[in-house]
């Protein structure tokens, strides 16, 4: 398809160039000295084989992709630099465009420039195919870069837990996933709640355990250590022009842990949860987990 494209604007190109010959040939002659410069200008960019390199980013819907998720990783200085060198891509690519358009056919002559068509091609190309992906790639970073701006200032909740949730849905989760700790507000008893598991345990139904108050200062611990309190508010993937949104992989989740004085609120959808989430939830399960095997052997032992 891009290769059908080039061809059909390098075609539509050279059916245009007479005309615009006629019409470059009519214009008010610029300063000698700096059309030289201009048309010296025009054959080093075009010429230049790494002009386009700084489009990388842009070029596939998969390098676009790609360059968004490593988002979440990448130095604000970084994005700068890129975001920079792209927009000037586009102005060089939108001022050899112009440029071509004024040459005249002496000029054409005079300095060989016979890839014109396959330049200006090309350039037009590269404006034509990759705009969209660049609003969609500059919407989705600098959405994450605000979000960790205000995560990075992000204070860890005094006082004591009050509520927890985490939670994982979607296709790759067959299984429910949820922990949910309510804190009696009267005697400040936590109950653990894990997820209805008539799947395989019709007989237990949902799984709750008293815990001990201990509980919930290991889990503020593992909290304030993993510094989940300064993860991004919500985790996604990118929607990228051409990328097609995919089925199943990680799944949609949940954290969120109130105290006393705030609360901790970060979710993801289809994006694998931090390690400090899971860290946890496996701590949590491993409650559910002896209280499941408890009621299973006083089934079985009346």
């Amino acid at each position: 398809m891009e290769s059908f494209m080039n061809k059909a604007l390098a075609l539509g190109f050279a059916l245009l160039m007479p005309f615009g010959f006629t019409y470059a040939d009519k214009q008010p002659k610029p300063n000698k000295k700096q059309r030289q410069q201009d048309i010296q200008r025009f054959i080093q960019l075009a010429n230049n084989p790494d002009r386009s390199n700084a489009l990388a980013p842009v070029l596939t819907g998969n390098d676009c992709f790609d360059y968004c998720m490593e988002a979440y990783h990448r130095k604000d200085a970084q994005y700068a630099r890129d975001t920079i060198a792209i927009k000037e891509a586009y102005r060089q690519n939108e001022w050899l465009i112009d440029m071509s358009r004024s040459l005249t056919e002496k000029e054409m002559k005079k300095y060989q420039l016979n890839n014109i068509g396959e330049v200006i091609a090309k350039a037009e190309m590269e404006i034509y195919t990759t705009q969209e992906r660049y609003k969609a790639l500059t919407k989705f970073c600098n959405r994450i870069i605000t979000m960790r701006h205000k995560a990075e200032v992000q204070n860890m909740p005094t006082g004591k837990i009050k509520h927890f949730l985490y939670e994982e849905t979607g296709s790759s989760r067959p299984d429910p996933v949820l922990y949910e700790i309510k804190v009696d507000s009267v005697t400040g008893t936590p109950t653990l709640y894990g997820p209805q598991r008539g799947r395989f345990y019709d007989e237990l139904g949902q799984i709750t355990v008293a815990l001990q108050p201990e509980v919930l200062d290991t889990l503020r611990e593992k909290i304030e250590s993993e510094k989940i309190y300064q993860e991004l508010s919500a985790y996604s993937r990118p929607h990228i022009p051409d990328v097609p949104e995919i089925t199943g992989g990680p799944p949609s989740w949940r954290f969120s842990c109130e105290f006393e004085s705030g609360k901790i609120d970060t979710s993801g959808t289809q994006f694998s949860p931090p390690r400090g989430c899971t860290d946890i939830a496996y701590y949590l399960n491993e409650f559910l987990e002896q209280e499941t095997r408890r009621r299973i052997d006083q089934s079985n032992n009346p």
